[in-house]
């Protein structure tokens, strides 16, 4: 499903709107490897709306703990780094 000219600039006017007045800019997102498991589950859950904010509110409590089991996953599923030759 290609996009029209119209559609096209209505996309390209509201990207250059969020850069220009919302300080949104592709820079500001480095994308950042993952280091384990537990990285790799938080960006899947964050694309499906899961994160810390949502479990607090959906279950009533401040915190799920989220970071802690990431880390924890990360250091018993870590990613082997490539070698710099």
């Amino acid at each position: 499903m290609a996009l029209d000219k119209t559609e096209m600039k209505i996309l390209d006017d509201a990207i250059k709107d969020l850069e220009d007045n919302e300080d949104v800019k592709l820079e500001n997102y480095k994308h950042k490897e993952s280091e384990g498991l537990g990285d790799s589950l938080e960006k899947v859950f964050n694309k499906f709306g899961i994160n810390e904010e949502f479990i607090g509110k959906a279950m009533g409590i401040g915190g799920c703990g989220c970071q802690k089991r990431k880390k924890f996953l990360n250091q018993i599923f870590p990613y082997r780094k490539k070698k710099e030759q």
